[in-house]
């Protein structure tokens, strides 16, 4: 009952610090006119308050240091500096508009960070058929992966209750494997994460009352990036307990495969990788019909679904995991498969965009 205590206690202050929070800084917004207004690449239509990081940091950060008894602390708070780092950015970027090379000037920084502080990837235990990665390749790799992941993120908050939905699978998912290595401070971290994305979609679910801006999405992307590199090298120290390096790699599959592709479209358009469009997955779902809550709900059924895969077929092999990865996401995403969903889906809920959209749209 104690160790049960020990995780779900956090969990719950996270939960309701960040509940209690958020109204307040919704009368905070509407006070101060601090409000993300809609243009023609949003799909909300009215001013709706933002910034809702500043409660899911408040939440997560809060529990943590109240419960942790931190062993590794030095590691800790090169972690906790570098989330401010970016926490401030992601505040001043929705205050007024930081250019994406200062942002990722920012992301370098906290990348720099937290290699120094020990997070760095040393080992890729198979992934693309590597192993010990040379230490004069370390830091690139790292900055590359963690500045990716974290943009990646960042760039899939598009709709009510996505970015959430998604952190709420992938930290509760890092909790438990965190848990399986006996990583207590990590999981702690990782359930606190959990309640406190929890708490924020109690307001974020559409219709959204509440944003999360880059001041949240900049710095939880980056907590799973790190937590993510923390997982896989603990992995390669314990081969005795090492859960297979595809589960990490489902867990964050659906924002890479997202920025993967979006990055991919644009450049194959001729235009700026950063430029902002509408090519993203959850765009592509919401062309056929459904809703915010609907598309936010399928795309965190996809990551559960390739989570699932490696859990009901833990050997198989890394690299061919991530080929049949993105096979069946291409298949998941075909208009004639985006046609049935959809026409299964309104059958039951209605067309959410109220116009008719044919099996082979895209």
């Amino acid at each position: 009952m104690e160790y049960f205590l020990h995780f779900t206690t956090p969990f719950g202050l996270a939960l309701v610090i960040t509940l209690m929070l958020i109204p307040v800084w919704i009368s905070i917004c509407s006070k101060w006119k601090l409000f993300d207004e809609p243009d023609s690449r949003k799909h909300h239509t009215s001013m709706t308050p933002s910034m809702g990081g500043i409660a899911i940091f408040a939440g997560l950060f809060i529990s943590f240091l109240v419960f942790a008894q931190i062993s590794e602390p030095d590691k800790i708070r090169y972690l906790f500096g570098a989330s401010l780092i970016l926490f401030f950015t992601g505040f001043f970027d929705d205050l007024m508009d930081v250019p994406p090379l200062k942002k990722m000037i920012f992301q370098g920084v906290s990348t720099c960070v937290i290699f120094f502080g020990g997070f760095k990837i040393m080992n890729l235990d198979g992934i693309f058929w590597l192993h010990e990665i040379p230490v004069i390749f370390q830091f690139p790799l790292t900055l590359f992966l963690v500045i990716m992941f974290t943009n990646a993120y960042n760039f899939i908050d598009g709709i009510d209750g996505l970015a959430g939905s998604l952190g709420v699978v992938a930290s509760s998912c890092m909790g438990a494997l965190f848990l399986h290595y006996g990583k207590y401070d990590y999981a702690l971290l990782s359930f606190c994460m959990t309640g406190s994305l929890l708490g924020f979609l109690f307001f974020n679910f559409s219709p959204a009352r509440i944003f999360m801006g880059d001041t949240g999405s900049l710095v939880i992307g980056f907590l799973i990036a790190v937590l993510s590199i923390e997982l896989l090298n603990t992995g390669v120290r314990q081969p005795d307990i090492a859960i297979n390096p595809s589960f990490i790699f489902a867990i964050l599959f659906i924002p890479l495969f997202d920025i993967s592709r979006v990055f991919a479209i644009r450049v194959f358009n001729g235009t700026s990788p950063f430029h902002a469009d509408r090519n993203h997955l959850h765009h592509l779902i919401l062309r056929y019909g459904f809703g915010h809550r609907s598309t936010a709900l399928m795309m965190s059924a996809f990551s559960l679904f390739f989570i699932s895969i490696q859990l009901i077929f833990p050997n198989i092999p890394v690299n061919l995991f991530i080929v049949t990865s993105l096979f069946m996401m291409l298949i998941l995403i075909n208009p004639r498969v985006l046609g049935l969903f959809a026409t299964m889906h309104h059958s039951f809920f209605g067309n959410r965009s109220h116009k008719k959209i044919g099996m082979g749209a895209n």
